[in-house]
């Protein structure tokens, strides 16, 4: 009897069990689903409420965003941002010298709204859990601003303070007087600022997001002269020198001599150096003093201005190789000319054909061009080392028959002398004529 009602007692005990297990999961399903849905609102509520606000951790040039309105952002930036940008110097330092700019007058323009934009839409492109991961995250997002500034405030600035530090070089120069003597002017060193990595320098120091000031430290460089007196003072020797005649000339003919002679004498052409009639005498125009004379055209003779221009350029040539230089550009007419020998002449046509060489020497050359008594006379001045060798420009010519017709065909040739003795003969152009 008694064993009966302990039976009962432990069945009951069971079943009341049950019973509060199953109370309990469902009190906690209904506590979880409680919880849920208390965060489906607290998220909806939250996402909702940043719909028309930019997100947390959102910055514009390191400042705090988070939680504005376009408009306020855009207001906020302006006063904290840009407003004191515009208070800011570019201060330039050369040696105890200072030159400032305020950002004021580079009218400075940022694309402010653009950038605000792209900040407000920052994480409102997704889902609502994708939004409120960004917005609980907290992580920082920072968007920079664009500009663009108005450079001619910098560049006038620029230009005072060439004014004030620039110096220009000025190279040596040499002038012959009498009896072979030369004058030796010194050379003069030159100081300048590279404008254009002063540029670059305050350019890169613009994009700098500091409200202070910035300072851009500029070195004056020193320029030296091309040609340095010592240079000019190897020349000390007259190397070669060659002559022709022009007093069958007209008088404009003679005076297009006088002209481009003019324009050579005195010319100093260092070593490797390359020298171009064309550059040196300019273009042949009667504003430059040329006159209409005689020309070679293809094989006729025309009017033109500057003739006998190139009796002064093959004149020059014959000077040139006999110094022991070979032209690096030379061109011959297409007819003979009767001032030096064929294959021995130098055509020259500005803008077509120019007559050019290289010095080769080692040393400086000074080129000295004369025109007396309807002479045309080319010296050619250099180091006394030189002397030892010694070079004639000659020709060679013969008459063969191509295809039927008569062809007069030269050859030139370097010859070298040693102690008055010939060491070698390169032939440096082949020309050929139809007669």
């Amino acid at each position: 009897m008694v064993e009966s009602i302990d039976r009962e007692e432990r069945l009951i005990k069971k079943q009341k069990l049950k019973i509060n297990k199953k109370k309990a999961v469902r009190s906690l399903c209904i506590l979880v689903l409680f919880i849920y849905a208390l965060h489906v609102i607290w998220v909806h509520f939250l996402v909702n409420r940043y719909n028309k606000l930019i997100y947390p951790g959102v910055k514009v040039e390191g400042i705090k965003l988070s939680g504005k309105t376009q408009e306020e952002a855009v207001s906020t930036l302006r006063n904290k941002y840009i407003n004191e940008i515009l208070k800011k110097n570019i201060v330039i330092k050369i040696d105890n010298k200072m030159y400032t700019i305020n950002y004021s007058k580079l009218n400075i323009s940022y694309n402010l709204e653009d950038t605000i934009k792209n900040a407000f839409d920052y994480g409102k492109s997704g889902d609502m859990s994708y939004k409120y991961k960004i917005i609980s995250s907290g992580k920082e997002k920072n968007f920079s601003l664009e500009y663009s500034y108005d450079k001619k405030e910098i560049e006038k600035t620029i230009s005072k303070i060439q004014g004030e530090c620039d110096k220009k070089q000025v190279s040596a120069s040499i002038t012959k007087g009498k009896n072979d003597k030369f004058q030796i002017t010194k050379e003069d060193v030159g100081y300048e600022v590279d404008k254009d990595k002063l540029l670059r320098d305050i350019d890169r120091e613009i994009g700098n997001r500091d409200i202070k000031d910035i300072i851009v430290d500029v070195k004056i460089e020193k320029v030296e002269p091309a040609i340095k007196k010592s240079d000019l003072q190897k020349i000390d020797t007259k190397i070669s020198s060659f002559a022709t005649d022009f007093s069958s000339s007209t008088a404009n003919r003679a005076n297009n001599i006088q002209v481009a002679s003019k324009a050579l004498n005195g010319t100093v052409v260092m070593p490797n150096e390359t020298f171009s009639f064309n550059k040196i005498v300019g273009e042949r125009t009667a504003e430059r003093g040329y006159e209409a004379a005689h020309v070679i055209v293809g094989d006729k003779v025309e009017s033109g201005l500057g003739g006998g221009v190139c009796q002064v350029s093959s004149t020059l040539h014959n000077a040139v190789v006999e110094s022991g230089i070979v032209p690096t550009e030379r061109d011959h007419h297409n007819m003979p000319v009767s001032y030096v020998g064929i294959g021995m002449d130098a055509t020259v046509d500005y803008g077509n054909i120019d007559y050019k060489f290289k010095n080769t020497l080692g040393y400086p050359i000074y080129i000295e061009c004369t025109t007396d008594d309807k002479k045309l006379t080319f010296n050619i001045y250099s180091n006394s080392k030189l002397t030892k060798k010694t070079y004639k420009l000659v020709n060679s010519v013969k008459t063969v028959n191509r295809s039927g017709k008569a062809v007069c065909e030269a050859k030139a040739y370097k010859v070298t002398y040693e102690y008055g003795k010939e060491i070698s003969r390169d032939e440096i152009n082949s020309d050929c004529y139809v007669k």
